[in-house]
């Protein structure tokens, strides 16, 4: 069990290196990665290429934060999983706020 939770520590320290850092306006400190992302029909047929992003919150005292959301070349945003909670989808709704700033000035 020692060694799975070291590892586990590792993986996370070696995500976050090669990760992007976002701050949002409440203060907390996310970490994301991007890879584009292959949507297919039920034929396995691809109807778009998103970009994928996985976002990890920084030092989360109150449990692990992993979600993902996807966003198409025009700007739009998916996230094809559910926010379980209204106070988890004011955090993503001001994640995709942060993005698009941050992507905006690099342009």
């Amino acid at each position: 069990m020692k060694y799975f939770i070291y590892y586990c520590e590792m993986r996370d320290a070696l995500k976050n290196l090669f990760a992007e850092q976002i701050n949002l306006e409440d203060g907390s400190v996310f970490y994301y990665t991007t890879q584009p992302y292959e949507l297919k029909n039920a034929l396995g047929s691809v109807v778009a290429v998103l970009q994928q992003y996985h976002f990890t919150k920084k030092d989360d005292q109150s449990g692990p934060f992993s979600r993902k959301l996807y966003r198409t070349k025009e700007g739009n945003w998916y996230d094809f999983e559910e926010a379980k909670s209204g106070a988890e989808k004011v955090v993503l709704r001001m994640l995709k706020s942060a993005i698009d700033v941050k992507e905006n000035e690099t342009v």
